[in-house]
């Protein structure tokens, strides 16, 4: 791989990929669409992750909804959708790319690898659900769901502590407390539109705002959330 194509794979690369994710593709361009960030892309024609990302969102919920449901023969649903939010959000798929080791593949332009963006939570949670859908094209629904129980299967288990996101806490919280829901609103969004980097203020009744950045609106309210949870001593 050279410098001047951030897209090229060999085949010793391909060989260790596969390694990681137990599963050899027929369709070699659909990997790489799966690891191929906006800012990787080189020439407008090739393909990058955001539509395996949507799909891969659905495989992945898919089968841990059903896994949710088989495990759990006496929860309620409104349990088991608390559950099944905490396992399929940004930060758990990120937190399954990371076991799985796959940050080194991701296709980043020069300068976003200088500055990390291939290790940040929302590009390694886009990224899993990405390979997800991916696989799922490929070789159908089973590759997909041996590794997601392989992924996930700790996390399924009923050992495992399923912790509510911050924004979900967070709101839970203050409307315990009689508050109004957490607001929340973009302070500034700068960077290009492949790299974009939103800066959220989030506000609770009778406290000072909190402020966080992210690459993306989503996770700048988690952040935002969960600092303010940190500030004031309500959740570590």
């Amino acid at each position: 791989m050279t410098n001047s194509d951030r897209t090229r794979f060999t085949d010793q690369e391909f060989q260790a990929i596969a390694a990681l994710l137990g599963y050899t593709f027929r369709n070699r361009d659909l990997l790489k669409a799966a690891l191929t960030h906006g800012s990787g892309r080189k020439g407008k024609t090739n393909t990058t992750y955001q539509r395996l990302e949507f799909l891969g969102d659905r495989v992945l919920g898919l089968v841990i909804a059903e896994e949710l449901y088989v495990r759990n023969p006496r929860k309620a649903e409104g349990a088991l959708a608390q559950n099944f939010s905490v396992l399929v959000r940004a930060e758990a798929c990120a937190d399954a790319a990371r076991d799985l080791g796959i940050s080194e593949h991701i296709r980043v332009g020069q300068k976003e690898k200088a500055q990390g963006m291939a290790t940040q939570t929302v590009i390694l949670g886009d990224v899993m659900e990405s390979i997800l859908g991916a696989m799922y094209l490929d070789g159908g629904l089973e590759p997909a769901r041996a590794l997601i129980m392989r992924l996930w299967d700790e996390r399924l288990s009923s050992r495992s502590k399923l912790v509510k996101d911050a924004k979900s806490f967070l709101q839970e919280w203050a409307l315990a407390q009689g508050k109004a829901i957490p607001a929340y609103r973009i302070v500034s969004r700068d960077g290009p539109d492949h790299s974009p980097n939103f800066t959220i203020a989030v506000t609770v009744e009778g406290f000072l705002e909190e402020i966080a950045s992210a690459p993306s609106k989503r996770n700048g309210e988690q952040l935002a959330a969960e600092a303010f949870l940190r500030r004031e001593k309500i959740r570590k």
